[in-house]
């Protein structure tokens, strides 16, 4: 084993950096990597802990490779203080665990988070996690000298769990700026000088009280730019159009509500999705404004310096902006009819600016104590500051501009799909459900057939 400091830290998980290039090669991996968004603080963390000298971890790399080669291992996973349904979204809880066991290096821990679909912070999610989240959970923390939150209630559960080595570092995501947020959020946005608005929103979860639908057509009678974070229909139409399935369609009206405004934003060219960090910070930093209930759609917004106003549709992105006192409406407190007077009057970032410095100075005080030497200046700026370079395939894919043609094909599938009843696509869920559930209990420790870990 060799902890020398030149070697490498392995950064787990890392998206690929340059992107991703849109072929039928890359498709399966591409569409396992669910949520694009991931780069934001991923890369921002990578970044600040260790400049260049990283490894991506790809869940591949056994840990006796991971002890010979890195010198330490850091992990920016969120979401996976996750109760039911979240915690069978297809990560390898017993796989990840064992492999922190069979750690020599250092490990850290330092972007966990809960995962939820209401807005509240509700006081019994750690009695709903299931046993191999929970192993997970206490085996970070008994490797990980301090496990780090993205905010406080992800803290509360995790103390509520017996865990008590936890601190509120914040999402790294934010920490890209450096010693301070840019100057530009703090000018108000004025409605007479806003042409070009953005918007980053989400209902993965299938929300019932989801505003996705007003805001889509809102930004359909506005011209406003809709860019798409989750591989879905909306991605899939943009970059594997022949790779979509009926079944899109079912899963697609339960997200966005009303797919005609999918079709009308993709003629008009306004309808994007980035596999780049730089790609899409480039791209947001030409809008005068952004808003949405995306917390990782937003972020290079703000690195970008446009005002962004972030809608809380679920306690994750409420606990986030709450932390660094970003401005946010819950989505429940958005008025029946939603226009840009109204969330721009709602976006102001004094507060933001105030708070940030200090949980910034904490973030790296706390790497300092852990061993882990920033890549800052004694000061605190970034000392070797990059960005992801994008391939130049995925440069001209991700500039590439839709149009007429394109949604014409598109509704000609959307008008296909809206003669087939959902209780056909129901049957469908229905099996793939047990035909899980049959591999899951094959793969039961307490099954006779199982073979012992090796």
């Amino acid at each position: 084993m060799n902890t020398a400091p030149d070697r490498p830290t392995l950064i787990g998980y890392l998206p690929p950096l340059g992107g991703i290039r849109k072929t039928g090669a890359n498709y399966l991996r591409h569409s396992s990597l669910v949520n694009i968004g991931d780069i934001a603080y991923t890369y921002a963390g990578t970044m600040l802990t260790c400049g260049r000298n990283f490894k991506p971890w790809n869940f591949t790399m056994s840990a006796e490779e991971v002890n010979e080669t890195c010198s330490r291992v850091i992990f920016f996973i969120p979401c996976r203080i996750a109760p039911p349904p979240f915690d069978a979204d297809g990560y390898p809880y017993e796989v990840v665990t064992q492999f922190i066991e069979k750690l020599k290096v250092p490990f850290f821990s330092l972007s966990e988070s809960i995962q939820a679909e209401g807005y509240a912070y509700e006081s019994d999610l750690h009695r709903r996690l299931s046993p191999k989240v929970q192993r997970y959970l206490h085996t970070i923390a008994e490797r990980s000298p301090v496990v780090g939150t993205r905010g406080d209630y992800s803290a509360e559960v995790l103390h509520k769990l017996g865990i008590r080595n936890v601190e509120a570092l914040g999402c790294p995501s934010l920490y890209v700026n450096g010693l301070q947020l840019p100057p530009g959020l703090l000018v108000r946005p004025e409605r007479q000088n806003i042409r070009n608005v953005a918007v980053c929103y989400s209902n993965y979860q299938g929300n019932a009280g989801s505003r996705i639908a007003d805001v889509l057509g809102m930004a359909v009678a506005n011209g406003y730019h809709y860019i798409e974070q989750s591989f879905a229909l909306a991605s899939k139409a943009l970059c594997y159009p022949g790779k979509i399935e009926a079944e899109d369609f079912f899963k697609a009206r339960r997200i966005y509500r009303d797919l005609h405004h999918l079709a009308a934003l993709l003629e008009a060219g306004r309808l994007h999705y980035f596999t780049n960090y730089r790609i899409w910070k480039d791209f947001l930093g030409r809008m005068d404004f952004a808003f949405g209930a995306r917390m990782h759609g937003l972020t290079p917004a703000l690195q970008a310096g446009v005002p962004s106003l972030f809608i809380a549709h679920d306690a994750r992105v409420r606990e986030m902006c709450e932390f660094f006192e970003l401005p946010f409406v819950a989505e429940h407190d958005l008025p029946k009819r939603i226009d840009l007077d109204w969330l721009l009057a709602a976006c102001d970032y004094a507060p933001a600016h105030r708070r940030y410095a200090d949980r910034y100075a904490s973030y790296l005080a706390t790497l300092a104590r852990l061993g882990i030497t920033p890549n800052t200046t004694p000061e605190g700026s970034i000392a070797d500051f990059w960005e992801p370079q994008p391939d130049e395939s995925v440069l001209a894919e991700e500039s590439t501009v839709t149009g007429p043609a394109e949604a014409a094909r598109f509704r000609e599938l959307l008008a296909l799909a809206e003669t087939i009843p959902d209780s056909h696509f129901e049957t469908i869920t229905a099996i793939r459900s047990l035909s899980q559930d049959w591999y899951q209990s094959t793969r039961s420790p307490a099954n006779h057939h199982q073979p012992a870990d090796r």
